[in-house]
């Protein structure tokens, strides 16, 4: 942690790490993840929150029983939400320092609403001092 000795010094901490959030949800807007079924028949690609993206299939896939090419399509989703997801993991763990699960995820975002509160009270402070030039 920075080294805090005033109220600037905790307001341009909460500033930093604020920054450091936004860049993080940008990148993370930025990403996405591709996948292919087993047999080649269908490509995927997927975004945030696993949406779909875009979707592939070889018209030869056609040929095939429904719950085959229904089975394809689920593959190749799956793997390029898996995809999705390491990248995801990627960019969160050095903003966490630790890789994020179901639990930590919703502390992140509690975490951040309590910064924002901060950096919010923090400004108010600042402004009745005038210390907001």
């Amino acid at each position: 942690m920075a080294d805090i000795r005033n109220l600037d010094d905790l307001a341009e901490y909460a500033h930093q790490q604020l920054a450091r959030i936004q860049r993080m949800q940008d990148d993370l807007a930025d990403q996405f993840g591709t996948g292919e079924s087993p047999r080649g028949y269908v490509r995927a690609r997927t975004g945030p929150g696993g949406g779909l993206q875009e979707l592939r299939i070889d018209p030869t896939a056609m040929r095939l029983p429904a719950e085959d090419v229904a089975a394809e399509v689920t593959a190749a989703i799956t793997a390029a939400q898996q995809e999705y997801a390491r990248r995801a993991d990627e960019i969160i763990t050095p903003v966490i320092a630790a890789a994020p699960d179901q639990n930590s995820v919703g502390d992140l975002e509690a975490g951040m609403r309590r910064l924002d509160g901060l950096v919010d009270d923090l400004d108010r402070i600042a402004r009745r001092r005038g210390l907001d030039g």
